[in-house]
């Protein structure tokens, strides 16, 4: 074994025996699946009372926890399910005192401070109030979405991840469909996904998304933390996004839903002339209960969602018939189809163990039919498949001694098939302008993504301290496999001797007739054959190995400061020992990820304000993609060009029949800096809160990611300048004069992007009261950076500065807004409206920036990505963005428990034009002309019956 990975496990055995034998450096509690309870116990002089024995109910499941008050009155519950409960208080000679109206949410921790009264013992002062408008707990910024707001506000896509994007402090764009919300964290994308504190990130991309999805009718609670969050979570420079899946309880619970979206009712796309065919409806279905009362829960839920859309085949009729196509080429049937069953078991085993199994999948069908000038064979059928397995056991060891073990595996395959049957050595077949049809059956692509994670963390609680330790051992299978390609081209021949210009459909015809050309005397042929041939599979392990430590120390009543330390270690697998330039064999392994957290929140005079600062290091995971091109286009998979002139060229339809090194384009390949090193931020936070009146609370926060090493990619194997631009940037001889011959461009993937980001962020929310609730966030911010930080690359490959300017998700100024309404009038006339719920969303966001274009290779690099002199990167930005979201809603209560509510929403309700895509070529007479923008607007109807 290399040195250097000795090294590594040297240090990560070093920090397991920190995190075993000295749990006393540690950050901020913010739990990954429970919430936390603690307060002060006092008499009504504000006189401490010790050993006083505070007990937690939950509600929905009667679950009890006991906890006793320290010398300074000061008890502590740190893991406790979510949900509603009820605090006990006793002590003797004091009345008994009972407080409920107490809602946990995940990774929030909720202050409930007692006054008890002299009293008899068969005394009891009973309370219900409302918790504290801001939490005086802890130092993580961020959001928990409570299950109310969940079930109301409009989600026509049905895609629950965007309701994040309503917390303060993230910018981003939410999704249309099941696809992957936007988010954006320190103007960065970097994001880990949890589901049930149990890992949920794809990495297999340059972006970091989500594994497994779920629907918004599963989801208890949703918990976004975007800066100083504990030392307990990591493996992003960005933000946290973590989703809670209901459970059940002793009460048997559920609700069935249909929506349907009338075709008529959808808006005509911004850029299109008629309004296209659409159908889609959704039917769910949800229930749980008690298995054994007190002791075994179940819930389980169900959604459906069919999709289907046109998208017209353009072809010509009489393109049609010269080329003989069937009318079933011409279906242009488009769409998807999902299906998102899930069910979750939480269990009390005894009073010390309790915890619970859950499983998820989701399935989703893509027909593909034509499109424009492709037939339905050169569609692709395709089906994706996640399934999503994970568990927890929480063991209380002592009163102040807790355990938590998760373990969790996730898997996603998906499947690239085409809708043809062609035969083994098939292939596609290009008709510049014309069509594109044919069946490559070798074309088929798959992707393999697995993990498996094992998780035990310990919690101690000693006085004023809560110590937190815990290791995280993950690996991670990525496996794709590339189509092959095999397409013919006929671009058409300009005119040559006795023999005019010849149409690139008429050529395609003269060569399937094996006619002769007059002007080379031999049958007409093809314009190219594109072909690859080789293994195209690859098949990577990555491992991960995570631990840390922390302390919350409650210093006093107005005080309380955390400290940690986290330690990541990722093992990278050997790439192709075969490979013939070294750098593309081995990836190197950073071992020296050490990432401290900070943290403080003071309460000066009362809890109605609330100061909290953090500060930490992330390291991120950097995307799996970056490993697996660098193995495939090494050795395994090579790429042929054909010229159809050749003589040595196979005569049309037949194909290479082996590799052929004449024919071989010299590869271009992805290597790794010896020193490569995984990117990390520092990120800093000051926030204060006020809580301006019972309901209603403001908070204005300062926020700051700075990140370093990231990724980017530029040619090492670049010829000598052979002049230069007027901006001085080298100019050089393409593909000739390479160094080294064997290959074209030698893509080195090095560390040391940069970004800086600065933001302020104002929140006021008003909880549900009189029939209102309603957050509004506004954010200022600016970002700038040498590159994306996900390995893209240089404009310039001798100078990554060139590539400063704005991030390529910088957004100035964001608005995130959601409400709920429920009139409560008196007047007779307008009586009507009670019972009615008005809720709303609305995202605002300045357009992303982008890169205006030269249109030309200008410093001959062979890489597209010039900008004219004097342009400087991302110096351009798209419109603003701008979308409300609006559902109305009444409820109708049947007896017994049951109730029916009936719906309509809508999706940018006004229809706003957002555009996605731009003319970037700068010196286009039409540059900046729109030409693509998200869907128009959605109207759907609905009803959902509970019980």
């Amino acid at each position: 074994m290399p040195d250097l990975i000795q090294r590594s496990m040297r240090s990560s055995i070093l920090m397991m025996l920190l995190v075993v034998l000295h749990p006393a450096s540690l950050a901020a509690q913010s739990n990954a699946t429970d919430g936390a309870l603690d307060g002060f116990v006092r008499d009504s002089d504000a006189g401490s009372i010790a050993t006083a024995k505070v007990i937690a109910v939950n509600l929905g499941t009667g679950q009890v926890r006991e906890a006793a008050t320290d010398r300074s009155g000061y008890y502590r519950f740190p893991l406790l399910q979510v949900g509603d409960y009820e605090v006990l208080v006793s002590a003797p000679g004091f009345a008994d005192y009972r407080q409920s109206g107490i809602r946990l949410n995940v990774g929030q921790q909720t202050r409930v401070d007692v006054t008890l009264g002299v009293g008899g013992t068969t005394e009891t002062v009973t309370v219900t109030a409302d918790a504290s408008m801001v939490l005086s707990s802890q130092a993580v910024a961020g959001e928990v979405l409570p299950e109310l707001a969940i079930r109301t506000l409009p989600i026509t896509s049905r895609n629950v991840y965007n309701f994040h994007l309503i917390g303060p402090g993230v910018k981003g764009r939410p999704s249309t469909g099941f696809g992957t919300t936007q988010f954006v964290v320190g103007a960065a994308d970097r994001m880990q996904w949890y589901m049930d504190g149990i890992d949920n990130t794809s990495r297999n991309g340059s972006r970091q998304i989500r594994l497994v999805i779920t629907t918004p009718e599963n989801v208890e609670q949703m918990q976004l933390m975007t800066g100083a969050y504990s030392a307990e979570f990591g493996r992003a420079a960005g933000g946290v996004v973590n989703v809670i899946t209901r459970s059940g309880s002793n009460q048997v619970r559920g609700s069935a839903m249909a929506m349907i979206r009338p075709s008529g009712w959808i808006a005509t796309p911004p850029l299109a002339s008629t309004r296209p065919k659409q159908t889609w409806h959704m039917v769910q279905g949800n229930a749980g209960g008690p298995i054994v009362r007190d002791r075994v829960f179940w819930f389980a839920n169900y959604e459906f969602n069919p999709y289907e859309n046109v998208n017209p085949v353009t072809i010509t009729l009489a393109a049609v018939a010269a080329l003989g196509l069937p009318a079933s080429e011409l279906d242009d049937t488009n769409g998807e189809i999902f299906h998102t069953p899930s069910v979750k078991v939480n269990f009390r085993l005894n009073n010390a163990n309790s915890g619970f199994i859950r499983y998820n999948r989701f399935t989703n069908r893509q027909p593909g039919g034509g499109s424009g000038l492709n037939t339905l064979s050169r569609g692709t059928i395709y089906k994706d498949r996640m399934n999503g397995i994970g568990g927890q056991i929480a063991t209380v060891i002592r009163p102040t001694l807790l355990n938590e073990v998760r373990v969790g595996f996730n898997v996603r395959n998906t499947w690239n098939t085409r809708p043809c049957t062609g035969s083994d050595d098939g292939a596609q077949i290009n008709i510049s302008g014309v069509a594109n049809f044919g069946c490559n059956p070798a074309s088929a692509s798959t992707s393999h993504e697995a993990s498996l994670e094992f998780i035990d963390n310990v919690t101690a609680t000693s006085g004023a301290h809560t110590f937190k330790a815990g290791l995280n051992y993950q690996t991670t299978v990525n496996e794709p496999t590339s189509g092959l390609g095999r397409v013919f081209t006929f671009s058409g021949l300009a005119a040559s001797g006795p023999r005019g210009a010849v149409s690139s459909l008429d050529q395609y015809l003269l060569t399937r007739q094996g006619a002769i050309d007059p002007a080379t005397g031999r049958p007409f042929t093809y314009t190219q054959l594109a072909q690859d041939l080789g293994n195209p599979r690859v098949s990577l392990s990555f491992q991960f190995l995570n631990v840390f430590v922390q302390d919350e120390w409650r210093v006093g009543p107005e005080l309380t400061l955390s400290a940690g330390l986290r330690y990541e270690l990722m093992f990278f697998p050997t790439l192709d020992p075969d490979a013939p330039y070294e750098r593309s064999r081995t990836i190197n392994t950073d071992g020296n990820n050490l990432a401290p957290r900070v943290g403080v929140t003071w309460t000066p005079g009362s809890e109605k304000t609330v100061v909290r600062g953090g500060y930490g290091i992330y390291y991120d995971s950097p995307g799996l993609n970056l490993a697996t091109n660098a193995a495939q286009r090494s050795t395994r998979l090579l790429s042929y060009q054909v010229q159809g002139t050749d003589p040595r060229a196979p005569v049309f339809p037949n194909l290479l029949a082996a590799a052929d090194p004449s024919f071989s384009i010299v590869p271009s390949i992805v290597a790794f800096d010896e020193d490569f090193q995984i990117m990390y931020a520092h990120n800093a936070g000051l926030q204060v809160s006020r809580e301006l009146t019972r309901d209603l609370s403001l908070s204005v926060g300062y926020s700051y990611w700075g990140h370093r090493n990231g990724p980017y990619t530029h040619d090492v194997n670049l010829p000598a300048p052979v002049g230069q631009l007027e901006d001085g940037r080298p100019i050089y001889s393409g593909a000739a004069g390479r160094p080294d011959t064997r290959f074209r461009a030698i893509n080195l993937v090095e560390s040391g992007a940069r970004s800086n980001y600065h933001a302020l962020d104002l929140s006021v929310r008003r909880r549900f009261r009189g029939g209102l609730q309603f957050s509004l966030n506004y954010g200022y911010s600016r970002s700038r950076g040498t590159g994306d930080l996900t390995g893209g690359t240089l404009m310039d490959p001798g100078d990554i500065e060139r590539d400063w300017g704005p991030n390529n998700l910088d957004q100035p100024h964001t608005v995130s807004a959601q409400w709920s309404f429920e009139p409560e009038i008196e007047s007779s006339g307008l009586r009507w409206l009670n019972g009615l719920r008005f809720s709303g969303t609305t995202f605002y966001g300045s357009g992303f920036p982008f890169s205006p274009g030269a249109g030309a290779d200008l410093n001959n690099d062979l890489v597209l990505n010039d900008r004219l002199p004097g342009t400087g990167r991302n110096s351009a930005r798209l419109p603003d963005f701008f979308q409300t979201d609006l559902r109305v809603s009444r409820r109708f209560g049947l007896g017994g428990g049951r109730a029916l509510e009936v719906m309509i929403e809508s999706e940018n309700a006004f229809n706003r034009t957002n555009a996605t895509g731009v003319i970037t070529q700068q010196r286009a007479a039409d540059f900046g002309r729109v030409t693509a923008t998200r869907p128009g607007r959605y109207v759907q109807l609905g009803a959902r019956f509970a019980f």
